[in-house]
């Protein structure tokens, strides 16, 4: 993949602006971000080339179908009509299929249901305080966490969907969600290639660790922070530094499994506020997931020492080892009905918790930024594709 040192770069000039047609760019990551600035990128017009580390495309925004179970990492809702779901619907002509998850089926444990259907007064208090935002009430903070993910609620769009019925699960699961995207880039003629790893910087090129160079005009990393302060501190570490030095991650422990019966009884999802916990069943909110049974999706927030918060836990397997326990409480006899399971005993949550990074802070190199923890209006997966969509629409500024 080594390209000729030229620029493939035609511009117009018409007195008063300078506008770009086309540009070389690289993107370095696959995920909802990479793949969002793909999107957007060449539909300006720009020769795109993704390169990603991992075998697949996705990231953990992704599943792995296995036994008729979508098995991924861990419980997330899809808020309609934000990034993720608008770009999935525009992408194909099959409709998708979306079905929301329910407040009177979900319960803050030890404060009851979000929206109770046999008593209409608590039901009118806590949607009165859910519209306040009062996060001094329970149901909100419970609803927040179930929202958000333990997010900051600047971006309070996810908690109002839930309040209002509109934060959803997918027909497809999380790969028929990418599969429309990788679906678009590949009709478009965009590049993808897995497996492979950029190890350094320099202006205007990309070393792979396989030896190769690869020459663009811009670069935009949307490999996440840790990858991005990494690739960052070979081209510039003085500047990468206090860029990066303010970012607060949170992590999480996840379970998700397919069983052959359905303990979970008649709940969506249930929150622990105290365990800072939640467990979600997929086919309970979205039936043509699956027939039979039950695939819940169960997740721990935070808790270590490195997390924003409290410390609770002494390491990530502890956490995961309290998150089994708390699904025995509350699915009683999981463990005998798996089918398929997957476990994630540490995975970043959020890598920017309160101050996010300006996307063109290192414009000057020719580098644009794109993911959750770069500045933007939403939060998990709306944030990486609103992120991604907005790198690709700077590629002009970068180079000017």
């Amino acid at each position: 993949m080594n390209m000729p040192h030229r620029s493939n770069r035609e511009w117009v000039d018409d007195g008063m602006t300078l506008g770009l047609f086309m540009a070389r760019v690289l993107i370095v990551g696959g995920g909802l971000a990479g793949l969002s600035a793909a999107l957007e990128a060449t539909t300006a017009g720009h020769h795109v080339v993704a390169l990603e580390k991992a075998s697949r495309i996705g990231g953990r925004a992704t599943s792995q179908p296995l036994d008729g179970f979508a098995i991924g990492y861990g419980p997330h809702l899809l808020m309609k009509n934000g990034p993720l779901h608008s770009i999935a619907k525009r992408l194909s002509r099959v409709r998708l299929v979306t079905t929301p998850l329910r407040p009177h089926r979900t319960e803050v444990l030890g404060h009851g249901l979000i929206r109770p259907t046999g008593d209409l007064q608590r039901a009118a208090l806590n949607k009165r305080a859910l519209k306040a935002n009062d996060f001094t009430h329970p149901i909100v903070k419970g609803a927040a966490f179930l929202a958000g993910w333990g997010s900051p609620i600047e971006d309070s769009n996810r908690l109002k969907a839930l309040n209002k019925g509109q934060l959803l699960v997918s027909n497809e699961g999380w790969a028929g969600l990418i599969g429309r995207m990788g679906a678009a880039l590949d009709e478009v003629g965009v590049f993808i290639e897995c497996g492979l790893d950029v190890v350094r910087l320099e202006p205007g090129k990309a070393h792979l660790a396989d030896g190769r160079t690869i020459e663009t005009d811009v670069i935009i990393l949307a490999c996440g922070a840790k990858g991005a302060r990494r690739l960052l501190s070979t081209l510039d570490p003085d500047m990468a530094q206090p860029h990066f030095q303010p970012l607060e991650r949170t992590t999480a422990s996840t379970i998700e499994v397919g069983l052959d019966a359905k303990p979970f009884v008649d709940r969506q999802a249930l929150i622990d506020l105290t365990r800072q916990m939640a467990i979600i069943d997929y086919i309970q909110i979205q039936p043509r997931l699956g027939p039979n049974g039950s695939h819940l999706a169960a997740i721990a927030v935070g808790g270590l020492e490195h997390d924003a918060g409290t410390t609770r836990f002494d390491s990530a397997e502890a956490r995961l080892a309290a998150l089994e326990s708390f699904m025995d409480e509350r699915a009683l006899g999981w463990r005998n009905h798996i089918i398929q399971e997957g476990r994630q005993s540490n995975i970043t949550l959020h890598e920017a918790t309160t101050i996010k990074v300006d996307p063109l802070a290192f414009a000057t190199h020719g580098v644009i930024l794109a993911g959750t923890w770069v500045e933007n209006d939403h939060t998990l997966a709306d944030g990486a594709v609103s992120s991604g969509r907005k790198a690709g629409g700077l590629i002009a500024k970068a180079l000017r």
